[in-house]
């Protein structure tokens, strides 16, 4: 592993899993959605009873009323875990980044806050929904902004274990050496550059440090 130019995945899944963190905690400051139940006891009178989702607790509204406030499960717990999950996914996104060396720990953290964001959001998804006050019950569900923040986070958090997930170890560099790090890896092998035959050289001329040639049989007298 070295130091140097940063990998350029890595960076991009470490923003995402920030983003991913940020909108998680705007999710928790937010209402998730309000429904609205609307109940015929009578044909010349309705009631309209609103509720209103959070990470924290519920809110009953109903006219001539005031609002009361329920504490239920919460699902801000399970929101700030899986924001712990992505705060520590962009550091070791981070991290693996500046060393462009072979990791794992970056893919797998981003993968698990990814998921387990999911899963709490499917979760506030499902208690939210509940069920209808009664028969002849008109409901109408509307999404608020800590909802539509925690779906974007989701989306957010998937792209980030994508982008990790990009990332090939052969693309790091080899040994520590310079000249191998920025050298492209085709997809069935190890890239090896090929260089131009060099053209032969003449051999050089030694006739003129050649032993000179035998003397012939003398003559017989």
């Amino acid at each position: 592993m070295r130091s140097g130019r940063p990998e350029p995945r890595r960076l991009v899944a470490a923003g995402l899993a920030a983003l991913a963190l940020v909108l998680t905690l705007m999710g928790c400051l937010f209402p998730f959605f309000s429904t609205e139940h609307r109940l015929s006891f009578d044909p010349s009178a309705e009631v309209v009873i609103e509720v209103v989702h959070g990470a924290w607790d519920l809110k009953i509204i109903q006219p001539d009323h005031p609002p009361q406030t329920t504490s239920t499960s919460p699902v801000g717990i399970p929101l700030l875990i899986a924001a712990a999950f992505l705060l520590v996914a962009t550091v070791a996104s981070v991290r693996a980044a500046r060393l462009r060396g072979p990791s794992t720990l970056d893919r797998w953290l981003t993968t698990i806050a990814a998921v387990f964001l999911a899963g709490v959001v499917v979760t506030a998804v499902t208690l939210g929904l509940g069920r209808p006050m009664g028969e002849g019950t008109e409901v109408t569900l509307t999404l608020e902004a800590g909802m539509w923040a925690l779906f974007a986070a989701v989306v957010t958090a998937a792209g980030a274990a994508v982008m990790s997930h990009r990332v090939q170890d052969d693309e790091v560099s080899m040994n520590g050496d310079p000249s191998l790090a920025d050298v492209p890896t085709p997809k069935d092998g190890i890239s090896i550059t090929v260089l131009p035959p060099e053209a032969p050289s003449s051999a050089p001329d030694y006739s003129a440090f050649a032993p000179p040639p035998e003397s012939g049989a003398k003559e017989r007298d």
